[in-house]
Formats: C-alpha cells, structure tokens, sequence
C-alpha cells in the first residue's frame, strides 16, 4: 500500500503510541482529583503542558488541549463573536470546513461575517482585505496559515501589518503548518491559533488552542474548571503526552524531513511531465517557498476525480479528492473554484500529500498507474 494522504491524517509514531499506552498504565488519576494518583497525573499534564508550550515557541500559559483542531477553531471563532456580537468576522474564500461552517454558522445567528477573495495560486488579495479592515468595525480575522488543499501558506507579516493598523485581532489555522515549519507563536500579531496532533504524527482527538489573551472569548465548552475555565471535560492525559512526543520527533529534523518531501515531489512532477498526461499544478508554482511541497493539487484534463481516486485505490494507491472532512460529497472544492480552476481540469483534480517516508520507486509506480488509468479512459 502507497499512502499519500498525509494531508488528512498521519500514522502515530511508534514513540508516541508507546507514550500513550504508559501513560494510560501509569497515570490512572483525574488530573482534578485530590489524592496521590490525580496529583501524580496533574504534575504530568503539567509538565507536559509545558515541555509542549517550549516547542511552540510559547508559555504553558497560552495553550488550552482540545478535542481537535477544528474544535481550536470553533472555540476562537464563536467565542470571539460571543464577546462582542455587534463586530464583523472576515475570513477568506478557501477556509477548512471547521472555519468556513463556523462562519456560517455565526451568520446564521444574525452575525456579520465578510469573505475575502484570493488570487489564483490561493494568496489572499491584500488590498481587498484592507479594504474590508477598514471599512467594516471587525473584531476577528480568521485565515487558514497553510491550505490544506492545495499548499498555500499565506504571508503573515503583510497580512499582520494590516491587522495592526485595525486592532483586529488574528487568528490562524495551522492544522497544516506544524510538521513542516516552525510556527511563530512569539509573533506579536499573532492572537490566537489552531493545531491538531493527528496531522504530525501524533493521536487522533487532540487539538491545541493558542491564545495571547483568554478575556477576548467566550468558552464554547463548559462544565467543569480545567483550561483556565476555557475548556471544560476531563484531560486526556495518554493523548496529550503522546503529542508531546510526537510534536519533538516531528521538530528534530525539520529541514531535513522537508528537503526529502520536496525532492520527491519533484521528481513526481518530472515524471508525470515525461508521460505526456495533460495536467495542471493547482495552487502556486511547486518552486514557490510560500507553499507546503507536501502537497500536490493536480487537475487531470477531462477526467472524473472521484473514478480515478477508486481506481488508484484499487491499485494500492491512497490520494484524496480534496479535503478529507469532505471526501464523501460529490461537490467541487471550493477551494478550487476561488482559484478559478478550469471546467476541463476541476474534475479531475486530486490530491497527492507526501510524507519524507515515500522512496522514488513508490512514485515510479504512481505515475506509470496514472498513466495506464488515465490512457484506458479517454
């Protein structure tokens, strides 16, 4: 099996699992319980909370454990709207589903939400968001950092400068950015950001919450006190350990790990060059340093995505036809709708998310499997 789906979910490491499954042995307390085994395991949340903050570039004081991160998301986008209900929203045309149904939801409720245009390899357009800034009494800005669809990785500095000038707060989506840049946390334009464990290798149910200032929202869960009352439930202790193990693995490395996924990549793009198959890159040039070079948005020409994604899948070949909270519908993206993809090539768009544990004879493989597929349908 050739799994090239990184993008929607990544294997735990074998050192995260081992974490996770000592943790559950040896730290059976609540972490709100007042005996020996809760004290025990609330110092191990503690430390851990903080070992997770240092390599974020952060302090424990700023970081709240979630469920997932489109919970992170949800938790800043309808807690910020609950804190001031009379102020704009802004978020951007290519949004994951955790901030696009947020919005929604919000003007649903009778809230203000305005969408920002973006280019055609996914940039946000600059001069119409300050426009909408200044224009408009906004209180959140809310973007995804890194596209989890075709591998955009917006400018926070130009974006930023904006925010600044506006006292609009800003809050990211870095679900994407995590296991192949260093975030920075320590920017002071940053108010709040979203990350998910299962995205670098960690357990699936965990998220993690980044906030400069817990007054400027509202909670989204409640019940009990944990999170500084911003997040109430019981801690899941295995799980956030095993993230912390899995986020240092995932750092130890970088620039490594990243110089392997871009030499694959192109060596994958030389290839399908050499098949002769008539194919776009969506998103922006794979040369670009403003994009993830794990993944890669290709536009198949009058092919029909979800037959050929079935077809490779028969073949011991994973890919997804877009996001993966959306895999199901037969919907076009639309994230490359935003981007103005073509008729000819909209529908036969996949995409292929790479890890730096493929080898070249994998992508040998691939490409000869599209090439066959792609020939015997038109």
């Amino acid at each position: 099996m050739i799994y090239l789906d990184y993008a929607a979910t990544t294997p735990i490491s074998s050192e995260a699992k081992t974490a996770l499954m000592n943790t559950l042995d040896e730290y059976p307390g609540n972490p709100s319980s007042i005996h020996t085994l809760g004290i025990a395991a609330k110092k191990k949340y503690n430390s851990t909370k903080k070992s997770v903050a240092r390599l974020l570039g952060t302090t424990h004081k700023n970081l709240i454990f979630t469920g997932s991160g489109s919970e992170a998301s949800n938790t800043i986008i309808k807690g910020v709207y609950a804190h001031n209900k009379s102020k704009t929203i802004v978020t951007s045309t290519i949004e994951h589903a955790a901030t696009a149904e947020s919005v929604e939801y919000i003007r649903s409720q009778g809230g203000s939400v305005k969408l920002c245009a973006v280019d055609s390899e996914g940039f946000i357009d600059l001069k119409a968001l300050e426009t909408l800034l200044n224009t408009h009494d906004v209180s959140l800005l809310t973007l995804i950092h890194s596209n989890n669809e075709i591998g955009t990785v917006q400018e926070i500095e130009k974006i930023s400068a904006l925010t600044k000038k506006t006292n609009t707060l800003l809050h990211l989506d870095m679900v994407q950015s995590v296991p192949h840049m260093k975030v920075p946390l320590d920017h002071s334009a940053i108010d709040f950001a979203s990350f998910s464990a299962h995205k670098f290798y960690g357990p699936r149910g965990t998220g993690i919450l980044y906030f400069k200032n817990k007054t400027l929202f509202q909670s989204l869960i409640h019940g009990g006190h944990q999170e500084f009352k911003k997040r109430a439930g019981t801690e899941n202790l295995a799980n956030i350990v095993a993230t912390e193990v899995a986020l240092r693995e995932t750092i130890e490395g970088l620039e490594t790990k990243e110089r392997t996924i871009q030499d694959l990549g192109n060596y994958f793009l030389s290839s399908l060059n050499e098949t002769g198959l008539d194919y776009r890159l969506n998103g922006p040039s794979y040369h670009s340093n403003a994009r993830l070079h794990n993944i890669i948005n290709i536009g198949f020409k009058d092919i029909q995505r979800g037959q050929l994604a079935f077809e490779l899948d028969q073949t011991g070949i994973c890919v997804s036809q877009g996001s993966a909270c959306h895999e199901d519908s037969i919907k076009v993206s639309h994230v490359l709708k935003a981007i103005v993809v073509s008729e000819d090539f909209i529908h036969g768009s996949l995409r292929f998310s790479f890890s730096h544990n493929e080898s070249t004879k994998d992508i040998d493989y691939v490409v000869k499997t599209l090439e066959r597929i792609i020939d015997c349908e038109l």
